[in-house]
């Protein structure tokens, strides 16, 4: 199999295969089922053959998210692996975020045994093996996962190893699940250890000749050309292809929070930073161009112009995921808008960027001020961010109700220097700047999180996990007291209700919330609270002190409840 080396079991070939497969990470938490894989990692480890690095996560979803931002920054999936039925339960909405935003990652679940007699080498010898013995196990996760199957003989393990790291990453990645018992993980491995190689992953589809002319066409004519994108910039290429339309063609990029990556330096001229600016910008456009964005306006506050010309860039335009999504579209093509936007500009004529968007409305609006004698503001944080930061810093955003403020103010110009799933499943940002920091070990790992994030993300988990992979984060929270998320919608709803004249809502506020710089403390990472805005700078410069010097670090900075 590999020189000389012959695996006993099933569970040995599964990590040579998964090494074998490109996957350089198993996140594993352990249970009653993974006791093969835990034999076989030390029985590798001693024969001197090649196996992905084992990081233990004490709690699942840390473990996803990491996977996950691993992902963002190598786009080679890695593999979760967790307890039957309940550790699969406990992935909860980080499969979610892997799904939306086209993760490629590979999860492998244990399953009950199947044998009973005494002689059944890893058979049912607890009560859980009963209780844990579910109708549906991969129904836990069907309606997130592009694919799933339980692997129940060793012969099929090598072909079910080769096709879940294929399906994780081709296409339009997204997660795939694997289920295993610990009776099938003892079993001698298949005869032939099975192929490793020529499970082939397409390249990229592009545009047709004739709907990159068109799509040029319209940029030709257009007085005011707009791009709404959200993940071409996470692609090799994407953040040029962005930038070079922009100089060449004259168009506005708007780049919006949802996946939190960078599509376009913040302070190129072209980029329309502000919401309000942004909003205005989709009214007036005479041509919109939408490359991998799920949302790229919001009905409710603005609309395109009716005689503009929308053109959807994404490698499933048609979105059948997403039930209702029933934005106009009037040309779709099914590729990544990184390839696509190098072929259109590649291919338009003399053009005169100046004279794009002539009477139109300014590109950007003023920021707000920030500073006084009250509270520390979000943008404040930003600004001191912009003070200490370098420019090859990795910023992982999960700022919720501060996240537009975020986009407005941090200045990012390099590609890969902002990473974030813009997704609703909360406590992705720690786990999945661990991940990222894996990805990237010569570059800071900066994650900004609300409170409710914080604590969603598991901190003690998430930086358990950051000292064992040996990937130190700076975690910067906002802290308010409270989900400002879940508060907001109950004042848009009833405006004239008691909640609004009140200036609260149930269940919204914390009245005794842990002390985060402690929490920190306790996890052996350097841990601070502020809360007067001339110790933020200092705050920040000695936590990355800390974060230089291998240790986690958490600054809670205290804002103004809203």
């Amino acid at each position: 199999m590999t020189e000389d080396f012959r695996p006993r079991t099933t569970a040995e070939h599964l990590l040579w295969l998964l090494h074998r497969h490109g996957v350089d990470h198993l996140f594993l938490n352990p249970g009653t089922d993974s006791a093969p894989l835990q034999e076989a990692a030390v029985t590798l480890a001693e024969a001197g053959v090649g196996m992905p690095q084992i990081i233990p996560c004490t709690f699942e979803s840390v473990a996803l998210a990491a996977a996950h931002g691993y992902w963002q920054v190598t786009g080679r999936p890695q593999a979760v692996f967790v307890h039957v039925d309940v550790g699969t339960q406990n992935l909860g909405a980080m499969v979610h975020n892997a799904m939306r935003d086209r993760a490629g990652v590979v999860v492998i679940a244990g399953k009950t045994p199947y044998g009973e007699d005494p002689g059944s080498p890893g058979g049912r010898s607890h009560t859980i093996h009963w209780q844990q013995d579910v109708p549906d196990q991969a129904g836990v996760v069907r309606a997130y996962a592009k694919w799933s199957l339980e692997v129940t003989r060793p012969d099929v393990l090598p072909r079910a190893i080769g096709r879940a790291v294929q399906v994780a990453r081709s296409g339009r990645p997204g997660p795939a699940y694997l289920m295993v018992s610990r009776d099938v993980l003892m079993d001698p491995p298949a005869t032939e250890p099975g192929r490793t190689g020529r499970y082939a992953v397409p390249g990229p589809p592009a545009a047709d000749a004739g709907t990159v002319r068109r799509i040029a066409d319209l940029l030709t004519t257009a007085e005011r050309p707009l791009l709404i994108t959200s993940r071409t910039g996470r692609r090799p290429g994407g953040f040029e292809a962005v930038t070079r339309l922009a100089e060449r063609a004259g168009v506005r990029v708007i780049d919006t929070p949802e996946s939190g990556c960078l599509n376009i330096a913040t302070s190129h001229p072209m980029h329309v930073r502000s919401a309000g600016a942004a909003r205005r910008a989709v009214g007036e456009a005479d041509l919109i161009i939408v490359a991998d964005c799920d949302v790229p306006w919001i009905p409710k506050f603005v609309r395109p112009a009716a005689d503009a010309t929308v053109v959807l860039i994404d490698m499933d335009p048609v979105k059948d995921d997403m039930p209702l999504w029933t934005f106009p579209v009037d040309l779709a093509v099914a590729a990544p808008g990184a390839v696509v936007l190098d072929q259109v500009t590649a291919a338009l004529g003399d053009l005169d960027p100046a004279a794009k968007w002539r009477g139109a409305g300014p590109a950007e609006e003023p920021a707000a001020s920030a500073g006084g004698d009250d509270a520390i503001a979000a943008r404040e944080v930003f600004e001191a961010l912009n003070a200490v930061l370098r420019a090859d810093d990795i910023v992982v955003e999960e700022a919720v109700t501060n996240a537009g403020t975020l986009h407005e103010t941090l200045e990012r110009s390099l590609p890969g220097t902002m990473a974030g799933t813009g997704s609703p499943g909360l406590g992705w940002g720690l786990g999945g700047a661990v991940g990222v920091k894996l990805a990237a070990p010569g570059q800071r790992v900066i994650t900004v999180v609300g409170d409710g994030s914080f604590m969603f993300g598991v901190p003690t988990a998430a930086l358990c996990l950051a000292a064992e992979a040996g990937a130190p984060i700076l975690a910067v929270v906002l802290n308010n007291d409270g989900y400002k998320a879940s508060r907001m919608p109950v004042f848009e709803l009833f405006p004239e209700g008691r909640s609004a004249a009140r200036g609260d809502a149930v269940g919204t506020r914390f009245q005794s919330p842990p002390d985060f710089a402690a929490v920190a403390r306790a996890c052996h990472a350097h841990g601070e609270s502020v809360t007067d805005r001339a110790d933020l700078v200092p705050a920040l410069q000695r936590a990355l002190k800390a974060l230089e010097a291998g240790r986690s670090a958490v600054v809670d900075v205290r804002l103004a409840p809203n």
